[in-house]
């Protein structure tokens, strides 16, 4: 596709509708899997970008969640974290770890981070123990509305808060997403002296930079990069016989019929 052609997702799954009949042919091509490698949603002169992008865009986190525990029996839900603001955001991670009292790290995460990337941030002071669901929380906001404004100048894809958040009312207006366990009025110093970029553990998940981190208004999703390429095609696989679906429904089958329960 040349970077001038529009493709909606609406023709996005007609193309693939016309390849049923090299569907094995094409998804046993390496080149394919290559296309569907994160690294390709940074650079907008790779020849994959828009396709991978428009995929991504018109894709949700249900369905990552379904193609991600179809493969591995893990659904790659980070529990309790909601969006802020009811925007959509996915990128590689950029990782941070820190205490609730200390936005500074955060900062200087936004310095770290690239255009498209998406930062997650670990507070200490929050329970991420395994089956906590981080329902233990104490502690400060780590980042606000100047932490946004400043990776919005970036063009950093989102952040993601495994603690508080603050400023809601301008987040609202500034588009820019931004997830989080819960909100609260007040935050701690700019202390700096969390870690950026290194391996963490959240509840039963261990995420490392550069895996995809995908979030809408039904939840937020993890996919280690190792297993990018294999969901996004599940997920086309997905999309396809969801769309199946709707057209059985629309023709008036039983949808208890369509799945085989009858």
């Amino acid at each position: 596709m040349s970077k001038n052609e529009k493709l909606t997702p609406k023709t996005f799954m007609k193309r693939i509708s016309k390849k049923k009949s090299c569907e094995n042919k094409i998804f046993s091509d390496e080149n394919y899997l290559k296309y569907l490698s994160i690294e390709n949603l940074y650079d907008k002169d790779n020849e994959y970008y828009y396709n991978l992008k428009l995929l991504i865009n018109s894709t949700s986190s249900s369905e990552i969640s379904d193609a991600l525990f179809s493969l591995t029996n893990n659904n790659g839900v980070l529990e309790g974290l909601k969006s802020i603001n009811d925007l959509k955001a996915y990128g590689g991670v950029v990782t941070v770890e820190t205490s609730s009292d200390d936005w500074g790290t955060s900062t200087l995460a936004i310095d770290e981070a690239e255009e498209g990337e998406v930062i997650f941030i670990k507070t200490q002071d929050v329970d991420h123990s395994e089956g906590s669901n981080f329902k233990k929380m104490k502690g400060s906001a780590v980042w606000g509305e100047l932490a946004s404004l400043a990776a919005k100048s970036k063009k950093i894809a989102g952040t993601f808060v495994g603690g508080y958040v603050r400023d809601i009312d301008n987040l609202i207006d500034l588009n820019y997403p931004v997830f989080a366990l819960d909100t609260c009025p007040n935050a701690g110093s700019a202390l700096g002296q969390g870690t950026i970029n290194k391996s963490i553990h959240l509840a039963d998940h261990n995420i490392n930079p550069g895996d995809f981190i995908f979030g809408d208004k039904s939840g937020v999703v993890l996919v280690p990069n190792a297993l990018f390429g294999i969901v996004m095609k599940k997920v086309i696989d997905i999309k396809r016989n969801e769309r199946n679906i709707r057209e059985g429904i629309g023709k008036g089958i039983n949808l208890s019929e369509i799945v085989g329960l009858k």
